[in-house]
């Protein structure tokens, strides 16, 4: 918590969660959790002005009338490589994790423990670890991934 000296009033709070206490700070494997909760966020179009009510696009590329944007189709596209680099119970894993208040100090063996039955504290740790070390793998080789989704999509059309 941040509290200013002069007068002891609370700032700010930095509210500790899993992957803060887990993994390395400034690690490959923390930029990769950042990176898959600005993919998901991207695809739900959280944070593009596209979501607003106020927003009115008449002709633009994507879905016009519906606030579906390119940004979001990719990002979509990305999140559908990532799952099928994943196996599934380490995947909903994550996304679980990334829920809201899911990751919380309080709350994350819990979510770990529901989706990979797994109870002993140290391996729960560990598999959170390993999943994060995976998204890093997958984040590292994005564009070759990427590429053969591509292939394969275009295989079946």
């Amino acid at each position: 918590m941040n509290v200013d000296k002069r007068t002891g009033r609370l700032t700010g709070a930095w509210r500790l969660n899993c992957f803060n206490t887990l993994l390395p700070a400034g690690g490959q494997e923390r930029a990769a959790v950042d990176w898959l909760e600005e993919t998901i966020r991207a695809a739900s179009g959280e944070n593009g002005e596209e979501r607003r009510p106020d927003f009115i696009r008449g002709s633009a590329r994507g879905a016009p009338g519906q606030n579906i944007s390119d940004a979001m189709i990719a990002a979509s596209r990305d999140l559908e490589v990532i799952e099928q680099n994943f196996r599934p119970e380490e995947m909903r894993m994550l996304f679980a994790l990334m829920q809201p208040d899911a990751d919380l100090m309080t709350r994350w063996r819990t979510v770990v423990e529901r989706h990979t039955q797994e109870t002993d504290p140290r391996a729960q740790a560990a598999r959170v670890r390993a999943a994060c070390a995976h998204l890093a793998w997958v984040w590292d080789r994005m564009p070759t991934l990427r590429r053969h989704y591509r292939d394969r999509r275009d295989e079946a059309a």
